[in-house]
């Protein structure tokens, strides 16, 4: 994966769920989320590639549908309008286990050195 579609990936989830949480990223994202996971693992963000993982396991099947639009009616069999489903995994990705950026940085030295 090239350096600027992993930061563009990265820096995407990064800012969505950090603003709406995952219930926000998920509704609102227009790519594949299972990129932004790919991303992740690129760079070698374990911990935050965990706590989306956990994030996709609410969704039937065990991730979140690649389309857009069929991912946001599965989000409305997931989230109850009451209670938000992803509390769990927001707590976790807000507590910022990983200097993402760093990673992303770190990672396009890697891919850049002949």
């Amino acid at each position: 994966m090239d350096r600027a579609e992993v930061q563009r990936l990265v820096t995407e989830l990064e800012d969505s769920v950090m603003c709406d949480g995952f219930n926000g990223y998920f509704f609102n994202t227009e790519d594949d989320p299972a990129e932004a996971l790919r991303a992740l693992e690129a760079i070698g963000a374990d911990q935050t590639a965990a706590i989306v993982r956990r994030a996709y396991a609410r969704f039937p099947g065990g991730e979140p549908p690649r389309d857009r639009f069929v991912r946001q009616a599965a989000l409305l069999d997931v989230v109850d309008p009451n209670d938000d489903a992803f509390d769990r995994e927001d707590s976790a990705f807000f507590a910022y286990p990983e200097d993402l950026q760093q990673m992303i940085v770190a990672y396009g030295s890697a891919v850049d050195t002949p």
